[in-house]
């Protein structure tokens, strides 16, 4: 999986998680809990950093509107992240004490979720107005998504075609739009800002598509894997693969439409997955992403941040 932090940016992502710790707050001590629980996920420096590096890359100068944008989108998206421990039957899944110290309400999970989006809103029209309206489309983009992944969770039919849109719709479209606002607030041009866009858009599905990976076989840094999404029946690339290999599909479509397979129906799934080409298949997809993405950024000037956009990238894998 990528690593997000460089030298170059240290102090900005930094700034990031003391901003963030500092806008996001309630009287409730259990509530900023929640919220400061999800500043240890995998995801969480990942959107920062590729929004600092867009900004300065592009020609932007002021730190603090770097700092503050980054802070937004990280709030905004962390929010709707959490409702995804929620599951088709409203209760909280999977191991959540990996993530809070002990698993809580649905009700709870809901209200830490949307008190992060809507304080990641009101930082934005507070300190950097001009990425709102980029808010709203990322947000309404993944908010109509997920009723399309509703209808085919648990969907053993579900096609390759609907899978790889909502790796799109629902994962990669905050990277892209993140790539373009930066570039944007940065001043490029329009041509600059479209290529960041397509950039963000092929780094996005590079990214989601090692973490639908990394969820079936685990993080390197973790003892076993979450398999959330066997678990919940959401459909992604490498699930639709495996319910469609002919050694092993039926058995993963069973446990994939099943409501609430046990560890070891999964495990057993799993470990049939990992002896099939389906791991290097998204591998190459992964690289495929990547290179599409590096010929995108290659236009920028050279400086230290392309330098560290184009590191960014050689080290998303599985």
């Amino acid at each position: 999986m990528a690593q997000s932090r460089d030298p170059v940016i240290d102090k900005e992502l930094e700034s990031v998680d003391a901003v963030m710790r500092t806008e996001v707050r309630s009287a409730y001590p259990e509530l900023n809990a929640m919220c400061e629980a999800t500043l240890s996920t995998h995801h969480h420096e990942l959107r920062p950093a590729l929004c600092i590096l867009t900004y300065y890359a592009n020609g932007g100068k002021d730190a603090d509107v770097a700092v503050r944008m980054s802070s937004c989108y990280e709030s905004v998206f962390d929010g709707l992240h959490l409702h995804d421990h929620i599951g088709r039957n409203g209760k909280v899944v999977g191991e959540r004490k990996k993530l809070f110290s002990k698993t809580p309400s649905t009700t709870k999970v809901i209200v830490a979720g949307d008190f992060m989006y809507m304080m990641g809103f009101r930082l934005a029209y507070g300190s950097v107005p001009k990425i709102v309206p980029y808010l709203m489309r990322a947000t309404s983009v993944i908010s109509d998504t997920i009723f399309k992944i509703d209808n085919h969770t648990c969907d053993p039919d579900v096609s390759e075609e609907d899978c790889l849109d909502i790796l799109v719709r629902k994962g990669a479209i905050e990277f892209q739009i993140i790539m373009e606002s930066a570039s944007k607030l940065a001043g490029a041009d329009e041509e600059a800002v479209t290529r960041m866009s397509e950039c963000g858009k092929f780094l996005g599905m590079a990214i989601q598509l090692s973490f639908d990976v990394l969820d079936l076989i685990g993080f390197p840094d973790e003892k076993k894997a979450d398999m959330l999404t066997l678990l919940t029946g959401f459909p992604t690339l490498p699930l639709y693969y495996a319910m469609n290999d002919p050694g092993i599909g039926e058995q993963v479509r069973g446990v994939f439409s099943k409501d609430g397979p046990s560890p070891k129906e999964m495990s057993g799934a799993v470990s049939r997955i990992k002896e099939t080409d389906i791991i290097p298949r998204c591998r190459a997809m992964i690289a495929q992403y990547t290179s599409k993405a590096r010929e995108m950024m290659a236009f920028l000037p050279d400086s230290e941040y392309k330098s560290a956009l184009i590191k960014f990238s050689e080290r998303i894998s599985v």
